[in-house]
């Protein structure tokens, strides 16, 4: 019989907002919002209708996401 493993639902992990991250990393809410924006597993809320050129639209971004984009930025 194959084992059934568990994995963490993703309505269970911590959701950060940009300006969490932001604050966390002590730069702009822009740096976090470019580094996350076409990131697999990032969160849009809003619509994607252009009003005054601009997409309106926030980002929540799992704890999972998180750590994988930081990985990959860290110097070897």
């Amino acid at each position: 019989m194959a084992e059934i493993l568990e994995t963490q639902h993703p309505i269970d992990e911590p959701v950060y907002t940009v300006d969490e991250l932001a604050k966390q990393l002590e730069v702009h809410p822009s740096t976090v919002r470019r580094l996350f924006i076409d990131q697999e597993g990032v969160i849009r809320l809003g619509h994607g209708r252009l009003r005054s050129k601009k997409q309106y639209f926030g980002l929540r971004i799992p704890a999972s996401v998180a750590r994988r984009v930081f990985k990959e930025m860290r110097v070897a």
